[in-house]
């Protein structure tokens, strides 16, 4: 439990999105300098729990609508929450984060940053609204006092998406509705138990920060998917491609041009991982032959990893350095409870 006799160090990270969006005539469109109505948000929250907070307010370069985030926009959030929480704040560790974010891309961010930050022994909460502060009905407030309560709770570390009332692991939390309040959910619940990154990886995750972010993209299989696609996909993320696959891991990929388009990314070095848009269940590549066949051709086994895990967690690993068999072998192991391992038992 958390000492109320001390003021918790807090980072607020604002990145935009709806929450502190304005109308303009043409659109909503976020507001960079949203300062004043953040800490009046903070001094509410601190009144009506009894207690003050020793905050301090960190915004990444550019203050965007979430749908305009780019390859490198999470990890740039990632980065700077790293940088921050290194600063300390008031002489003292950095005991929580709370990151206001746009609603298109939040699951993507959240995810990014289970990963990026694995290593950090902190509670990192995500959150953002469906209405803009301020306009009659708006969930931004309910949303950020939440999201400040889980982040002082005390709670195990970690990093978490809270909205419209729920807290949800990041790594499995996904967008279901572009209208509700309860936008989110975590369909799949954490994966226990948890390996963990370990003093190696977390070395890596961290020494890497602020460079590049790889080019790590995501292919959904549909009937007659053409080969030429495939090669294009790849081309266009030679750091690594995710298959969004049928069931347990099946696509229309087995002709011979895109079995070879598969075959040159594995001798290339473009890691390519299959997942299934199914909400439950998770890939067995070898189950059919059409499963087994990509795998032949180097396609690696996603678990039952989200879209937005599997992209976030083989980009943390890129940038880390890892390759080959040691990217193998951290993309089949269970992190920070991204995917549940066949045969055992879920967190309840």
């Amino acid at each position: 439990m958390r000492d109320r006799t001390r003021s918790p160090r807090l980072l607020l990270v604002y990145c935009g999105g709806t929450f502190g969006m304005h109308e303009t005539g043409d659109g909503l469109a976020a507001q960079a300098d949203l300062g004043d109505v953040l800490s009046g948000l903070v001094d509410a929250w601190a009144r009506r729990h009894g207690y003050p907070v020793d905050w301090r307010l960190a915004v990444p370069r550019s203050v965007i609508d979430s749908a305009e985030a780019t390859h490198g926009t999470a990890l740039e959030i990632a980065d700077l929450i790293r940088e921050r929480v290194a600063e300390g704040i008031s002489g003292g560790a950095v005991q929580a984060v709370v990151v206001v974010h746009g609603t298109d891309t939040l699951a993507h961010s959240a995810a990014q940053a289970a990963f990026a930050l694995a290593d950090l022994a902190i509670p990192i909460v995500f959150t953002g609204a469906q209405r803009p502060i301020g306009i009659p009905g708006s969930d931004a407030e309910r949303n950020f006092d939440d999201a400040f309560r889980v982040a002082l709770s005390g709670e195990e570390p970690g990093v978490r998406l809270v909205f419209g009332g729920a807290a949800m692991p990041a790594c499995r939390a996904v967008k279901r509705s572009s209208e509700a309040f309860d936008a989110f959910i975590a369909r799949r619940p954490a994966a226990r138990p948890v390996d963990g990154v370990g003093s190696e990886l977390a070395a890596a995750l961290a020494a890497c920060a602020h460079a590049p972010a790889p080019r790590v993209g995501m292919l959904t299989m549909v009937p007659g998917l053409p080969a030429e696609l495939l090669g294009a996909a790849l081309d266009a993320f030679p750091e690594g491609l995710v298959l969004e696959c049928y069931g347990s891991g099946t696509g229309p990929l087995v002709g011979p041009a895109h079995l070879e388009a598969l075959r040159r990314a594995r001798d290339s070095g473009t890691p390519v991982v299959a997942i299934t848009r199914c909400e439950d269940g998770a890939v067995d590549l070898p189950r059919y032959a059409v499963g087994a066949a990509i795998a032949a051709a180097g396609v690696i086994g996603g678990h039952d990893l989200t879209a937005e895990a599997a992209i976030a967690k083989l980009r943390a690993l890129r940038r880390a350095g890892l390759v080959g068999a040691a990217l193998r072998s951290a993309l089949d192991r269970n992190l920070v409870g991204e995917q549940q391992r066949p045969g055992s038992a879920p967190e309840r």
